[in-house]
């Protein structure tokens, strides 16, 4: 028999008060959230393609993330500390989310990209209101299954949800508690190029009127389709884009950055070099 061996007890590492310390997380109790959808719309999911990420932010927002990136942001000579836990957003064409069964293949795409808050686009249900698990709000049209927008949340996003405005078949936004600032995603689908420019007017308008509904100390985050070229030369644009376009800019592009420049708003994915295939 071979000789017994003495096994050496481990000794217990000593925790430190800040190893006790729970994370901080964001937001508090979720206010008033809307409706809730009727029985025939939940569930109802189709095939779905990746989308682009084609973002615009307001003041201190990153590449990547909402509400929380780096440790200090400095906004005019006041020295603002972030919290280093993030609530990431993205966005994304789903083409068509009508038919039957296919929410949790959504849902777990969404796990995948590691994003909490992803505005869909094309969502084409119709009304609006809230699943009953509250992870995806919407707002459609009232009778056809056309257009649509909604958002798909995870359950750090669903906590840190103040509210949420299904503004029209085109645009609908949402507040989220964060740290130093409140944070408002506005998502949207915009009229394609063969829409007559009256509807363009009407779209526009609808974004300005959520603008105008957002407190000014809010973080503002635009995403979705904007159904717009603005191309990579960014001459007399440097305050609202950078060199890393895609395409010729055409009327609806150049009405895109006068709208960016007249709020503030940075085209954020021009700031990215990728492939044309990835724009």
């Amino acid at each position: 028999m071979p000789p017994s061996v003495k096994k050496k007890r481990r000794k217990k590492p000593i925790m430190s008060d800040d190893d006790n310390q729970k994370p901080y997380r964001l937001g508090r109790r979720p206010g008033e959230q809307g409706p809730r959808p009727l029985s025939s719309n939940q569930d109802r999911i189709e095939k779905f393609a990746t989308g682009k990420t084609g973002t615009t932010t307001r003041q201190i927002v990153a590449n990547k993330t909402a509400a929380a990136v780096t440790s200090n942001v400095k906004i005019g000579q006041q020295q603002w500390k972030i919290t280093k836990d993030p609530l990431t957003v993205g966005t994304w064409n789903a083409q068509t989310l009508w038919a039957t069964g296919k929410l949790e293949l959504l849902r777990n795409e969404m796990k995948c990209f590691r994003f909490d808050v992803i505005g869909i686009s094309e969502v084409r249900w119709t009304g609006k209101g809230e699943t009953p698990s509250g992870d995806f709000i919407w707002s459609g049209e009232d009778t056809t299954h056309t257009r649509g927008v909604g958002m798909l949340l995870t359950a750090k996003a669903k906590k840190t949800l103040i509210g949420y405005n299904p503004i029209s078949s085109r645009v609908i936004t949402a507040r989220f508690n964060a740290t130093p600032f409140k944070l408002t995603v506005i998502h949207l689908y915009a009229p394609t190029s063969a829409s007559s420019d009256d509807e363009i007017e009407i779209f526009y308008d609808s974004i300005e009127h959520a603008l105008t509904q957002t407190p000014k100390k809010d973080i503002i985050i635009v995403t979705g389709d904007w159904n717009a070229k603005i191309g990579s030369d960014n001459t007399h644009w440097e305050s609202v884009m950078c060199g890393y376009g895609y395409g010729d800019r055409n009327e609806r592009g150049d009405r895109l950055l006068e709208f960016a420049a007249l709020h503030n708003l940075y085209i954020c994915n021009t700031r990215f070099q990728q492939k044309a295939n990835r724009k």
